[in-house]
């Protein structure tokens, strides 16, 4: 049995998993911020984040198939490194340092040294990611990480409730019917991004829709939430309500250190910010609908990822996903941390000013 490895900073605990190198948990004092849910828990999306329709990509001129492994979809979804055992190869109190070996695979015809470095101090928990590759061949390469939020009035699942990838039924994919009433509706979020992708019922996208300046969502207003472009848009602090999201939004708002920071405020009228720095080009945001009455809305994944969904096949190599030569790396870094109160001395991961998101 895998055991997991709990980092405790001050008044902090993280909990991860060697398998998916994955954040199950992460709490400051009884604030639960990161919890476990039944699909993808906490876990690193490598060597691609996200979707990969019919589970095939074209690059340098060769043909790639995928595994399907989302049939309902027909998708390659979250990578090869989800549901695998990772190697411990530092650990004390507060930091945690993981590796794992990525071999040339069906469909994958590359190498790589993988690493994941988990680190928790008091202002908040940092999250580093380094892929070197190891190959002869140049490779597509992204990363993606898949934290649930959650909104402080409900902590879902518990520490049975991690499962290994997450695949099959349940997948945070499958939109649901709309709003079961959960945890997340009297959330309010924020998603500092300039587009938004529209999808097609398999969550591939097909436009890149920029946001305008100038909508104002009426009170009145009936979505259709599989299109419409103003209920996405979370550019400025709004309450989810029954919004159903499991989109992508591009060209991230950053602040002064070259940051991009999306913001969850609960019902305890307390801000999470997580941060991603600008190896990451990507938020995707998952209200998880389709993960069943006990879970579904229960929390938000909000996940940085380095390239947007469908990028090997449709994206711009170089611009829309990166290309790691033989003997070169890919490194980013994202946090995670909780605003302090209203008068608080107390210091928080990402603690920017508001023009900073």
């Amino acid at each position: 049995m895998t055991t997991s490895i709990e980092l405790v900073c001050s008044e902090s605990t993280a909990v991860v998993s060697p398998i998916g190198a994955a954040l199950l948990s992460f709490t400051v004092g009884d604030r639960p911020i990161v919890v476990p849910m039944a699909a993808f828990d906490g876990a690193v999306l490598a060597p691609w984040p996200n979707r990969i329709a019919g589970g095939r990509f074209d690059f340098d001129g060769r043909n790639h198939q995928l595994p399907i492994t989302e049939p309902g979809n027909d998708t390659a979804l979250h990578g090869l490194v989800a549901d695998v055992e990772w190697t411990v190869t530092q650990r004390c109190e507060s930091t945690v340092s993981l590796d794992y070996a990525l071999e040339p695979a069906e469909g994958y015809p590359f190498a790589f040294a993988l690493r994941i470095v988990y680190e928790l101090a008091e202002e908040g928990l940092s999250v580093r990611a380094r892929a070197l590759n190891t190959g002869s061949d140049r490779a597509p390469f992204g990363f993606g990480f898949h934290p649930w939020i959650s909104p402080g009035s409900h902590s879902p699942g518990g520490p049975g409730s991690h499962s290994s990838g997450g695949r099959g039924s349940g997948s945070p994919g499958d939109r649901g019917s709309g709003s079961s009433g959960g945890a997340v509706d009297d959330a309010q979020l924020v998603v500092p991004a300039t587009t938004w992708l529209e999808t097609d019922d398999r969550l591939i996208p097909t436009d890149v829709r920029p946001f305008d300046d100038g909508t104002v969502i009426p009170a009145d207003h009936v979505a259709d939430e599989s299109a419409c472009i103003v209920c996405k848009d979370f550019r400025a602090l709004r309450t989810i309500g029954d919004t159903v999201l499991d989109d992508a939004f591009g060209s991230p708002r950053r602040g002064d250190d070259a940051w991009s920071r999306a913001r969850l405020k609960g019902a305890d009228d307390r801000e999470v910010i997580i941060g991603m720095d600008p190896g990451f080009r990507t938020w995707q945001v998952c209200t998880g609908d389709g993960l069943g009455a006990d879970l579904a809305r229960r929390a938000i994944a909000i996940e940085p990822m380095t390239c947007p969904p469908n990028a090997f096949a449709a994206g711009i190599p170089g611009e829309d996903f990166d290309i790691v030569a033989p003997g070169d790396e890919l490194a980013v870094e994202w946090s995670i941390g909780l605003r302090p109160r209203a008068g608080s001395s107390s210091a928080s991961a990402d603690s920017a000013p508001e023009d900073a998101v």
